[in-house]
């Protein structure tokens, strides 16, 4: 039959579940993400929240009835477990003293389930391994613990250590749990130096619709720490049921000497009214009145073995009654409509803290920060593509046509000063024939000491005006070369300095090397002589002359005379010296003006060229770089926001669709919860009816005289706490 409570939980586990994924798929994109990336330590925190949804998810699905079990270590939590699963739990019992909750369910077949606080999660089927297995793990969180300690950082399992366990699932053909729909919990003893695992389970079982159960024994009873802790939980569980374990074994020393039975085994309910008269603090007491919590003294290891069929299953144990006493207080608790109550409006409750948490960590400073890192990284993906975006358009340009410009925009300066030079030159050169021919020096010295160094004066003349003022046009800014607006822009996009490459460019360019070797000017074939009338007697041609008078055509070194010059040379060879001297500097001067203006202004244009281009080549590939950095930090950014976003979306969804679930059930009576489920869902409320309150228990509640809620189908088992319709709960 499928009732008002079923229907709520499978609407519950229909609005909460699809949180999981989106928890776990933000969760493992944090691990998955850089070590630097802003928001890994949240990841943690999702993974806590994850398995929070998760355990209450189960919890309404199955329609699960936890029962806790804590106290001190050694104070007989075993002992109950065994007694209330009807059977030797060995595989909890076993386990070392580790901090974890340890849940105990049936299943046909062993198995054991082992949670980290990593999320991963490992199987096992034999008790022996399993028991290795939290050994080692148990040594190894004692060294992180110590490693903790040494820092002075307060150990938490997430951040310090993610491979802790977290929580082992113990699924056993278990006797009495084969027909339940509860669950054992045994949680980690109080007052050990791992005390972070007890306040996990405070936090983790918080509005978890749960009862608990304290076990302490009778020789800790009256001590006040062990109580310490005590009035937290009272705010955690609306019902709390303290079991004072005692030891009817023991004995007391009379005053003859013999041992009498103590008073644990004769009146064990005198200690019971000594602490409450004593030793109970106003909180304890408080709740003790109001029916929250109830004591009882019991054997347990007595009882478990009673309820295991053990050697004193033939006769009643001493004490038995009270642990009957017990758990049928337990079982209408569970059977009653205040825990049915509590059941549905704790689960909605829970719920809506869950999806706090988790708003809460979508707003958390570390997301904030990974949301403006991502848009500070788009941005700057957006500047280096801009900027490769500008060196690319540069590369297409052709320079060497912006750089010829400058040769054509400086030749008419060159031009116009090769010209004054030129002239300048002639008159030397005329001036140097000049005085050759009123001085005894020799055709050598003419050419070697007095020509060429004039010719020299003229090439380093016309550099050195071509030097300045290519030098001036360069340093003016944009190395010579007149930039569009939008070219310029890109250069400065890019990053590039134009102005910069240029003043290298002329630093590389050496002034020397734009002259050039000066040929001969003139030489002795090109002067005519007179021939005297021994010359002609002796036949001497012109040439043999030439070499008696001047020297060897190659090296023209002997003295003349200025009496010898003008009687053998005269006006006719000062004319062809001229002559010939013309031709030469006409020749001279134009090559050299297109060597030096080729030498000095294409040298630096091509330099300049090949700069800019390697600049321009060795930015793409740094902004390429830079870009490829960028755009993969982005990317991974990107995607955990988006894993964020969904689950942003989902919570906000469900925190909409929980809203809808207590507007639909927050007002309803509790007995209508068993009663079968409407088919068109529930009747319109009475006017003035609210709409989104949460059902609370109510304190004067009392148990249901018919057989409670359905938590789980199941037949009936003598000796059980009954649901309805014959329902064993545990």
């Amino acid at each position: 039959m499928r009732t008002l409570l079923s229907q709520f939980c499978e609407s519950f586990e229909s609005v909460v579940r699809p949180l999981l994924d989106p928890l776990n798929a933000s969760a493992q994109a944090l691990l998955e993400a850089s070590p630097n990336l802003p928001g890994k330590n949240v990841r943690a925190e999702l993974l806590e929240v994850r398995h929070q949804i998760e355990a209450l998810v189960k919890k309404v699905s199955e329609q699960q009835a936890y029962v806790l079990l804590f106290g001190p270590l050694k104070s007989g939590k075993s002992t109950l477990m065994n007694a209330l699963a009807g059977t030797y739990v060995s595989e909890v019992s076993s386990l070392p003293a580790y901090p974890c909750m340890v849940y105990l369910s049936h299943a046909p077949e062993r198995r054991f389930d082992v949670t980290r606080y990593s999320g991963k999660a490992e199987r096992f089927t034999d008790p022996s391994a399993l028991y290795m297995y939290v050994n080692r793990a148990h040594t190894e969180l004692a060294d992180r613990i110590r490693s903790a300690e040494s820092k002075n950082e307060p150990f938490d399992p997430a951040l310090h250590y993610p491979e802790a366990i977290r929580k082992v699932d113990v699924q056993i053909p278990a006797g009495e749990l084969e027909q339940s729909g509860a669950v054992l919990v045994d949680t980690p003893g109080l007052y050990s130096r791992m005390k972070f695992g007890y306040d996990r389970m405070t936090k983790e079982f918080r509005d978890a619709a749960s009862c608990a159960i304290f076990i302490v024994k009778s020789d800790n009873l009256f001590l006040e720490q062990v109580f310490e802790e005590f009035e937290e939980l009272l705010g955690l569980f609306s019902r709390i049921f303290l079991v004072v374990n005692l030891d009817t074994s023991k004995r007391d020393l009379a005053p003859d000497g013999s041992l009498v039975p103590s008073l644990e085994q004769e009146d064990p309910l005198r200690i019971i009214d000594a602490f409450e008269s004593l030793a109970m603090s106003q909180p304890l007491k408080a709740a003790a009145d109001e029916g929250r919590l109830r004591i009882y003294p019991v054997d347990l290891l007595r009882a478990a073995a009673h309820r295991l069929g053990g050697t004193d299953a033939g006769e009643p144990a001493r004490g038995q009654a009270n642990f009957d006493a017990f758990l049928t207080d337990l079982t209408e608790y569970l059977n009653s409509t205040d825990y049915l109550v509590s059941f549905l409006g704790d689960s909605l409750k829970r719920a809506q803290t869950l999806l706090d948490d988790t708003d809460a960590l979508l707003q958390h400073p570390q997301v904030e920060a990974l949301e403006r890192e991502t848009e500070e990284l788009d941005n700057r993906r957006q500047d280096a593509q801009r900027r490769r975006h500008a060196v690319l358009r540069l590369l297409d340009r052709e320079w060497r046509t912006a750089f010829d410009e400058l040769e054509d925009r400086l030749a008419p300066a060159i031009r116009d000063r090769a010209r004054v030079v030129s002239e300048q030159t002639e008159k030397v050169i005329d001036e140097i024939v000049d005085r050759w021919f009123g001085a005894d020096t020799s055709l050598q010295s003419l050419v070697q000491d007095e020509l060429v160094p004039a010719l020299r004066a003229y090439q380093e003349n016309l550099a050195a005006f071509v030097r300045v003022t290519l030098d001036e046009e360069v340093l003016a800014g944009s190395a010579g070369v007149l930039l569009p607006t939008d070219v310029a822009a890109d250069l400065y996009a890019s990053g590039i300095d134009l102005g910069e490459i240029g003043k290298g460019c002329l630093d590389r360019i050496e002034r020397s090397s734009s002259l050039r070797p000066i040929a001969t000017p003139l030489t002795t074939a090109q002067i005519p002589v007179r021939r005297g009338l021994l010359d002609w007697i002796l036949f001497r041609s012109p040439a043999k002359v030439r070499a008696r008078l001047m020297g060897e055509p190659l090296a023209p070194s002997l003295r003349m005379s200025v009496e010898s010059k003008m009687r053998r040379i005269g006006k006719e060879g000062r004319d062809a010296i001229r002559r010939e001297l013309d031709l030469f500097k006409g020749r001279f001067f134009h090559e050299t003006v297109q060597h030096v203006h080729r030498h000095v202004v294409g040298e630096y244009a091509k330099a300049a060229v090949e700069s800019l281009c390697d600049a321009l080549h060795e930015r793409d590939t740094f902004l390429d770089g830079q870009l490829e950095e960028v755009v993969g930090s982005l990317m991974e950014r990107r995607k955990v926001l988006a894993h964020l976003a969904t689950l942003r979306t989902a919570a906000a969804h469900a925190g909409t669709s929980v809203d809808e679930l207590i507007a639909e059930y927050g007002a309803t009576e509790p007995e209508r919860l068993i009663q079968p489920a409407p088919a068109g869902g529930l009747p319109p409320r009475p006017a003035g009816t609210p709409s989104d309150t949460i059902p609370t228990p109510n304190p004067e509640a009392r148990p249901m005289s018919t057989p409670g809620p359905v938590l789980h189908p199941a037949k009936s088992i003598p000796g059980m706490p009954v649901l309805e319709g014959g329902d064993t709960i545990i």
